[in-house]
């Protein structure tokens, strides 16, 4: 299956993008330490990061869905704005120090839009918007300052993706744009973590996806 990529790009006078997470390959399910480094850094287990971890300053995010010009009927945006209240939920509720909250307007930290470019389009590289690269169903961009803090981050969900895709897609976008923005490639993890490279079958944050949560923001004791 045809998976999304994502891009970090550090906020200096420019923003440059970094390469594209194709995933960390790995041999069945990793204990917590290793899957959070996989996860947060591209490591597989032994090996180097392909690059330092990103992490939000702050425990209290706001995420917007902005309006879009895709001529989609009205099925899949209202498919959308469902999924997307349901990915915050999930969050919300993994037990880590993280809230998220749906608001109106540009200025949230996570913006999430559909957008009428095609699986394997190439992105532009439009402040705010995207970093370059190749699109998939899915597409994210975070930004972040040299000390490796995410400033804001850029969701865009291709008008063409499959319906039944649309939960878990959104929900790994939202959850990688808090951070661990690499995809496990095991089939191990198939269906049991929502970083799942090689499927779109998870649709809630538990387990080792939702103890990577508690590792990065601690919950308050």
């Amino acid at each position: 299956m045809t998976r999304h990529r994502w891009l970090a790009a550090c906020l200096s006078l420019m923003a440059a993008p970094s390469l594209a997470s194709d995933g960390v390959k790995v041999d069945g399910l990793l204990p917590d330490a290793d899957f959070f480094r996989a996860a947060t850094c591209g490591a597989a287990p032994g090996e180097p990061c392909r690059q330092e971890p990103l992490l939000w300053p702050k425990t209290a995010l706001t995420l917007a869905v902005l309006p879009s010009d895709v001529e989609t009927g009205r099925f899949i945006p209202l498919l959308l704005s469902v999924s997307v209240d349901y990915a915050l939920l999930q969050m919300n509720r993994a037990g880590s120090g993280l809230t998220i909250t749906r608001v109106d307007g540009p200025e949230a930290d996570i913006r999430l839009r559909l957008t009428d470019a095609a699986e394997g389009s190439l992105m532009p590289d439009v402040p705010g918007f995207s970093a370059p690269g190749e699109m998939g169903v899915g597409y994210a961009t975070v930004w972040s300052t040299p000390d490796n803090r995410i400033t804001e981050a850029s969701i865009l969900i291709s008008a063409q993706i499959s319906p039944a895709d649309i939960v878990s897609v959104v929900l790994e976008e939202i959850y990688q744009s808090t951070g661990p923005l690499f995809d496990i490639d095991s089939p191990a993890y198939e269906g049991v973590s929502i970083l799942s490279q090689n499927a779109n079958s998870t649709v809630t944050i538990a387990g080792q996806d939702a103890a990577l949560l508690r590792h990065l923001y601690p919950p308050e004791p």
